[in-house]
C-alpha cells in the first residue's frame, strides 16, 4: 500500500509539473515565433518604405536640404524593431498583373517562379502573408499607380523556432528528471507519517489479537473443564466461573481502552467539560490506592494544593489520576514511596507522580506512551499497555501535556500540566 501510495504521488507531481512546464515552453515558443515574423513583416515594410522614396513614381530625385542630404519620411515601428533584411526581392507590379520592375539584393530568383509567385499575391489580395512552397514571407503595398511587393526567405524564422524547440525540449526532460528525483525524495518524506501510522496500526492490531487471545483461551479452558463436569454443582465449578468471570472482565476493560482510543483518533469522543475541583480528585484517588500500596509495603506520600480548579471532564480527568498513580504504585519497589504533587504554576496546574524502581531506560522512554508497549519484556505484571497512551490522549484533549523522566537519583515521574479554569 506505502508503495502505491508513493508511486501515486510521483506520478500526480509529475504529470502536474509536465503540463505546468509544457505550457510555459509552448507559450515562450509561440511568441518567440510571433515577434520574430512580425520583425520580418515590419522589416520587409521598411525596405518598401525606403524604396518608394529612393524612386519616387515619377522618377525624380527627392529635394536636397541645405546639407545636400535625401528628405523623406521615416515610418515609426512601435514594439518590435524591424528585422535587418539583407537578401530580399522587391517587384513593381502594374495594375494588369504584369511585372514593371525587379530588385534584387543578395539573392537569385527564377523569372517564371517569381511571377507565380506574384499572381498567388495578388490572388490572395496583397497584404502580407507566407508563400510556403517556396519559403517567403511578403509585404504588398499599393502606391499611386502600381503595387510594391518586397519578399524575403522566411527560412531563418523556423530555423530558429527549430532550435528553440530542440532547446526546449532538451531542457524538458532535463526539468523533468529533477523532477522526478525530487518527487522521489519528497514522496519518501510525504509517506513517513503514513508509514509510520500504517506500521502502528498493523502492531496495534497484532498486540490486541495477542492480548484477547490469553482471555478467551482461559474462557474456553474453564468452559470444557465445566462442561466435562455435567452432573457437578454451581457451588463445586465455582473456581472456574471465577476465573472465566475474571477472564471477561479483562476482556471488556482491554475493548473499553480500545474503544476510547479509536473514538479518541476519530474525533468522536463528545464529552461534556465542566469546572472540575482536581485537588478533591487527586485526593480521592490517592485514599483509593492507599490499601493497595499498603499491602505492597509502600507509602504514599502526598502534597496536594487545595481549590485547583480545572476546566474538562471529570470522568477523564478521574480516569487520568489513577493511570499514573496505579502505574507508580504497581511498579514501584517494596519498601519505597510513591509521591503524590499537585501546585500551581503560572496559570497552569502541574500534576506530578513519582515513584522509586527500575529505571526506565532512554531506549524504552521514546516509546513509553504507545500503545501496547511495555517496558517490562516479561509482562510479569498485570497490564495491556494503554494507560499511559490513554492518560496522554486525556491530557492533549485538555490542551495539556503529559511528560515522563527517569533516572537512578530520582526514579519516574510523570508531570501532567494542564490550563486552570479561568
Amino acid at each position: 500500500m506505502i508503495r502505491k501510495l508513493r508511486r501515486r504521488i510521483i506520478l500526480i507531481n509529475m504529470v502536474m509539473v509536465s503540463a505546468v512546464i509544457l505550457v510555459i515552453v509552448a507559450t515562450v515558443n509561440i511568441n518567440s515565433y510571433s515577434n520574430s515574423k512580425k520583425s520580418l513583416e515590419r522589416g520587409l515594410e521598411m525596405l518598401l518604405d525606403k524604396n518608394a522614396h529612393e524612386l519616387p513614381p515619377d522618377g525624380n530625385k527627392p529635394p536636397e536640404d541645405d546639407n545636400n542630404s535625401l528628405k523623406f519620411e521615416k515610418k515609426r515601428f512601435d514594439g518590435d524593431e524591424p528585422m535587418q533584411i539583407s537578401s530580399y526581392i522587391i517587384v513593381t507590379v502594374n495594375p494588369d498583373g504584369s511585372i514593371a520592375d525587379t530588385q534584387t539584393n543578395n539573392v537569385t530568383m527564377d523569372e517564371d517562379d517569381l511571377k507565380e509567385c506574384v499572381s498567388e499575391i495578388l490572388k490572395n489580395g496583397g497584404g502580407t502573408g507566407q508563400l510556403r512552397d517556396y519559403s517567403l514571407m511578403y509585404v504588398a503595398k499599393d502606391t499611386a499607380q502600381q503595387k510594391k511587393i518586397a519578399l524575403a526567405s522566411n527560412s531563418g524564422i523556423y530555423s530558429s523556432l527549430r532550435n528553440s524547440l530542440l532547446i526546449s525540449g532538451a531542457v524538458f526532460l532535463g526539468g523533468l528528471t529533477v523532477i522526478f528525483l525530487i518527487s522521489l525524495l519528497l514522496s519518501g518524506l510525504a509517506v513517513k507519517p503514513v508509514k509510520k501510522a500504517w506500521e502502528q496500526q498493523k502492531q496495534f492490531v497484532a498486540d490486541a489479537s495477542h492480548e484477547l487471545k490469553t482471555p478467551l483461551t482461559v474462557i474456553l479452558a474453564n468452559n470444557n473443564i465445566m462442561m466435562s463436569h455435567s452432573d457437578s454443582t454451581v457451588e463445586q465449578e465455582k473456581q472456574w466461573l471465577e476465573s472465566t468471570q475474571e477472564e471477561a472482565r479483562h476482556m471488556k476493560q482491554l475493548i473499553d481502552q480500545m474503544l476510547f482510543l479509536a473514538k479518541s483518533d476519530a474525533g468522536s469522543t463528545a464529552v461534556q467539560y465542566s469546572d472540575v475541583d482536581f485537588s478533591e480528585t487527586v485526593e480521592a484517588a490517592a485514599l483509593n490506592f492507599e490499601p493497595v500500596a499498603f499491602e505492597r509495603d509502600i507509602l504514599i506520600d502526598t502534597d496536594i494544593a487545595s481549590g485547583v480548579i480545572l476546566n474538562g471532564n471529570r470522568t477523564q480527568l478521574n480516569q487520568l489520576v489513577h493511570i499514573l498513580i496505579d502505574n507508580a504504585v504497581k511498579y514501584a519497589d517494596s519498601g519505597t514511596a510513591v509521591t503524590i504533587c499537585l501546585h500551581r504554576k503560572n496559570d497552569r496546574a502541574e500534576f506530578s507522580v513519582n515513584n522509586r524502581g527500575s529505571v526506565i531506560s532512554k531506549e524504552d522512554m521514546e516509546h513509553i506512551f504507545d500503545r501496547f508497549y511495555r517496558a517490562e519484556k516479561s509482562r510479569t505484571t498485570k497490564g495491556y499497555g494503554l494507560g499511559l497512551s490513554i492518560a496522554r490522549r486525556i491530557t492533549e484533549e485538555m490542551n495539556g501535556r503529559l511528560t515522563a523522566e527517569s533516572n537512578e537519583e530520582n526514579g519516574t515521574t510523570f508531570f501532567v500540566r494542564l490550563p486552570e479554569a479561568k
